[in-house]
């Protein structure tokens, strides 16, 4: 039997079968062709030979694993292309595997386990994507120009030993990336009279995020509770039963520390501190919230404290027969709370015959502190944070963050805290605060390059939402996989990779995590149904869209959800053709509009919160927009549409051009056309889109031969050739 080392790569059809049951004959002829005129010579070209044609996929070897991945990436470029010219129903789209390991020869053919898990590998890649094992990876990091984003390692089907896996990454914005091994639901704010102001200022935070650094990415994802084989676990809040009941936070910051480090214990399951707070103080059977939590196991406990002596009491519950299975006192000063904590987590992951995390210390690995007195001042912040608050309980929860950050200034979770409450401030917190627009957008990054020293799950979610607005949704999702990695509890982790992924392109990666979101946290909620719909629309599935959609409670005082839903909502009945949905729901969309004060509802304003990365992804949503009657641009415009450029002569006029006049608008960012609008992504800065206009009256080079349109502003400039 002779054998030999090889690269294969395994390619297979995303949705063949049911290209196939729509359209049998030219499915199979576009597959042909795609076979004849771009795998074949690509193949041959990077030194390969097809060895195996299965149905709608093949097998190729090639004697350099570097030509393997040299060709996997020009096959998925060249599909892009093709697709381009096609509708999306039409499109060939496949998934790429490559391994590097020993196979059998026989004859022409090739067997053995180095095709299986180059197969397996194929299967775990996303459509359009590229899934290489660790030998692969290893062998071509500094030979290629190409990022890789770690998957963990894989229990593939009928392979014994677990793969590390790798995702190709294809994007040039992150190709140089090296390889590596509770709170209310956030949304944008819209600073719009300091953005534009506040570019050079910010410069100081130039370290507010690291992209150098590997990314993570959850080894595995099991959203459905009765397919999660891992024993799973709730931590009920735990009781106050110190003379002072104002020591609550204590009880609630030991609490939630505690789920996150049960979290990371490998082979646990641990449901969000959200989902456990709401049986507090209740009088629930434990069988009862165990089986509506979808967990087994039941931790629940008290802390009481007198001066400095401290004690805790826990003991850990079967919820399926109610029996204990372990019960503990821990006694010691405040002082020794961390060493509690981690003695909790021992004796609960050795009754559950678990192994702990293998890793540093919680204080460098999640932002967190070894310093009683920072820890105390940061749970009284929290305390406050997270309750609806006045003003100026805002401005003392933030006094106790920056009380905590002196104590300790290696605390990055303290520093996460404040540049998420400088970046939730509004006029009456400002006030509280005396504390400009300007000013708090400045101490945002100011606080941010704090964090960044000591990352922590909430440094993550922040710095994700401010890439994603820039239009830098690639690295956001990197940034969301390490926030994940930390706190695998966290609800508010899998939304921000679900809306990450959204813009990004892959609403079916994001429906994934919001499962597993609703995994750790059942109930949901407005942002969550929200970011649902997002992700259906994105796949085209306009009923199941306006199902979670109309879910938003349109009475809420929170406006986030209703400003994103209803614009999504109102497309998505556009496109089912449902005129009296469309009719209504347009009236409350324009209504959340003057709330906001962005100008009236029009697509300026879409576009400058939605920030897909695809092209189609935007045309979706704008295209609904224009059957509901949304204008593109302010009604109270006075210039003539006649004068308006299409996106091809913006293409030709501005882009690659010097600009003259402007203002301050001129040679801001990247800027790319979108539709019949030019956009543009400044650092630091919220996406901007805009109408462009000739100026009949203007003269070629002086600075007024047309006029850019944007949301509220508008500049006039000539183009110099």
């Amino acid at each position: 039997m002779d054998r030999k080392l090889s690269a294969i790569l395994a390619a297979d059809v995303v949705g063949y079968s049911t290209q196939m049951e729509r359209d049998e004959a030219g499915t199979f002829e576009r597959l042909r062709a795609g076979r004849k005129e771009l795998f074949e010579p690509e193949i041959a070209r990077h030194h390969g030979r097809i060895f195996k044609l299965i149905g709608d996929g093949l097998l190729a070897e090639f004697g350099s694993v570097v030509d393997a991945v040299e060709c996997a990436v020009s096959l998925q470029r060249g599909l892009v292309e093709r697709n381009a010219a096609v509708s999306e129903d039409h499109r060939i789209r496949v998934r790429i595997g490559i391994n590097l390991g020993e196979v059998i020869v026989e004859g022409e053919d090739r067997y053995g386990e180095g095709v299986n898990v180059a197969a397996r590998l194929q299967q775990l890649a996303q459509p359009g994507g590229i899934c290489v094992s660790g030998k692969v990876a290893k062998e071509v990091e500094k030979k290629l120009a190409f990022g890789f984003e770690p998957m963990g390692e894989q229990k593939l089907k009928n392979i014994a030993e677990p793969v590390q896996a790798y995702r190709v990454l294809l994007d040039p914005a992150v190709a140089e990336k090296p390889m590596a091994a509770n709170r209310h639901p956030r949304f944008r704010r819209n600073l719009a009279a300091a953005l534009g102001v506040l570019a050079v200022a910010v410069g100081l935070a130039a370290a507010w995020w690291r992209p150098w650094e590997p990314p993570l990415r959850p080894t595995a994802l099991t959203a459905n509770a009765k397919a999660d084989t891992r024993p799973s676990l709730v931590v009920l809040p735990f009781d106050n039963l110190s003379d002072d009941k104002a020591q609550a936070y204590l009880a609630d910051g030991f609490t939630e520390d505690l789920t996150t480090e049960l979290a990371r214990v490998p082979g646990l399951f641990v449901v969000s501190r959200n989902a456990a707070s709401t049986y507090k103080a209740k009088e629930t059977k434990p069988a009862e919230f165990a089986a509506a939590l979808g967990v087994r196991y039941i931790l629940e406990g008290s802390i009481r404290r007198v001066g400095d002596d401290m004690r805790i009491n826990a003991q850990l519950i079967d919820g399926s027969t109610t029996g204990h299975l372990w019960a503990e006192r821990f006694d010691g000063q405040w002082t020794d709370v961390f060493a509690l904590q981690d003695k909790v987590v021992a004796s609960i992951a050795g009754a559950l015959k678990l192994r702990l995390v293998s890793a540093q210390g919680k204080a460098d690995v999640a932002g967190g502190t070894r310093n009683p007195a920072a820890y105390e001042a940061y749970l009284q912040g929290m305390e406050i944070y997270n309750r609806r608050n006045t003003p100026d309980e805002f401005a003392q929860a933030v006094r106790f963050f920056r009380q905590a950050l002196e104590l300790d200034p290696n605390f990055g979770a303290a520093a996460a805290s404040l540049a998420w409450a400088y970046w939730d401030i509004d006029g009456p917190r400002g006030k509280a605060l005396v504390v400009s627009d300007i000013g708090a957008l400045y101490n945002v990054y100011k606080y941010l390059g704090e964090a960044a020293k000591h990352p922590s799950p909430s440094y993550y979610q922040l710095v994700a939402s401010l890439l994603v607005r820039e239009h830098r949704s690639d690295e956001a999702v990197a940034v969301m996989f390490k926030a994940v990695a930390l706190d695998p509890s966290d609800p508010l982790n899998y939304v921000g990779l679900a809306e990450a992924l959204s813009f990004n392109g892959r609403p079916n990666e994001a429906r994934d995590y919001l499962d597993a979101a609703n995994r750790v946290d059942p109930g949901g909620n407005d942002h969550r149904h929200y970011q649902t719909g997002l992700a259906a629309f994105g796949q085209g599935r306009f009923e199941e869209a306006v199902d979670y959609l109309e879910r938003i409670d349109l009475q809420s005082p929170d406006p986030w959800p209703k400003f994103y839903g209803l614009q999504v909502l109102v497309s998505a009945y556009a496109h089912l053709g449902r005129s009296d949905q469309v009719a209504a729901y347009s009236d409350g969309l324009r209504n959340v509009m003057l709330e906001r004060k962005d100008g009236g509802a029009n697509q300026l304003v879409t576009q400058r919160y939605f920030v897909f990365k695809n092209p189609a992804d935007i045309g979706r949503l704008l295209n609904g927009l224009d059957k509901a009657g949304v204008p593109e641009l302010p009604e109270q415009l006075d210039l003539d549409a006649k004068d308006r450029l299409t996106g091809s002569e913006i293409r030709s006029l501005i882009l690659g051009h010097d600009l003259r006049g402007g203002g301050a608008w001129i040679d801001k960012g990247t800027s790319w056309v979108q539709e019949n609008f030019l956009c543009d992504a400044i650092p630091k800065v919220q996406t901007t889109c805009g109408a462009i206009f000739r100026n009949p009256a203007g003269t070629p080079g002086q600075g007024h031969e047309y006029t850019a349109v944007f949301r509220f502003d508008r500049f006039e400039f000539s183009t110099i050739k």
